[in-house]
């Protein structure tokens, strides 16, 4: 048993978000490699799920926000690690001991992230892991790690207590906003790709959400340094950002992703996504009605 308290929320509203919860657990609790020591399971109030375990507790909050949940969960976790996890990314085996190990060599770190795919049995996927998932394994110019995954990490417990989600601001943007607080701070983070999760992946519509709130989100950092902008000038401005972010993360680890086959369907989902991005980013005047458009939470 690892001295881990992992958190476990669910960020999207998935056709069976129960299922996916329980086949997350299980895949921690029956994990060789080893265990975490608690599992506290964050739930929107008026949430009816249970789970016949000792070391499983879930807690309801008067949230529906995913990072709210998050921040919830901290007074119920009793160890000096603490894991936060997403339900709609399945861990491999070993994730938790890899990352807990790669935290023990490297006492300088506060925070260590793994890899996050939609897994490699589809040109598709692959492109996509990339496109979507592969900035948290990029570092500055420096070899600083410079992210920390919101879907698949350990910290040190201070850190957490340290560093609130802000509330209202939806998944993206409030941990955007962590990160850059944490970045301005020197915190040293690590990342570990041989720790990997693989998220759900339900196609196309959910890649278009999944743009869509990258597009609200460029927006939304965007609006707080000048809140001038034009709301045409905003979005072009915020797909622009998105673009910059991919192109250094395809540059950085491209080829730790996708196979020789797959970079001409990478070159032009560069460029597909700038759509669904778009239209997030003219969202960002309305933040209520973007919420009620997208299935993030």
């Amino acid at each position: 048993m690892l001295p881990i308290s992992l958190i476990v929320v669910s960020d999207y509203l998935s056709a069976d978000g129960d299922g996916e919860l329980r086949q997350s657990i299980e895949a921690y609790l029956h994990d060789k490699a080893g265990v975490p020591a608690e599992i506290i399971v964050m739930l929107p109030a008026g949430s009816n799920f249970s789970y016949g375990a000792q070391s499983v507790v879930v807690i309801t909050h008067d949230s529906d926000e995913s990072s709210q949940l998050k921040d919830a969960a901290l007074p119920y976790c009793h160890q000096p690690l603490i894991a936060v996890v997403e339900a709609d990314c399945l861990p491999q085996p070993g994730w938790m001991a890899t990352l807990h190990k790669a935290l023990d060599e490297n006492p300088t770190a506060e925070a260590v992230s793994g890899r996050t795919s939609y897994g490699d049995g589809s040109m598709m996927k692959r492109v996509m892991s990339l496109l979507d998932r592969g900035f948290i394994e990029c570092r500055d110019r420096h070899g600083k790690v410079i992210h920390v995954s919101s879907n698949g990490a350990i910290y040190r417990r201070a850190l957490l207590e340290r560093y609130r989600f802000q509330p209202g601001q939806g998944p993206f943007v409030s941990a955007h906003i962590r990160q850059d607080l944490m970045n301005e701070d020197g915190i040293e983070m690590a990342v570990d790709p041989r720790a990997v999760s693989i998220h759900a992946y339900e196609g196309l519509g959910f890649i278009w959400d999944v743009r869509r709130n990258k597009g609200f989100q460029f927006a939304l950092m965007k609006l707080r340094k000048r809140s001038d902008r034009s709301r045409l000038g905003l979005a072009v401005s915020a797909v622009m950002a998105s673009f910059r972010e991919n192109h250094r993360t395809v540059r950085s680890v491209g080829d730790q992703f996708c196979r020789p086959a797959d970079w001409p369907l990478l070159w032009l989902m560069m460029l597909a996504v700038r759509v669904p991005e778009f239209f997030g980013a003219l969202a960002a005047g309305d933040p209520a009605a973007f919420k009620a458009s997208t299935r993030y939470r």
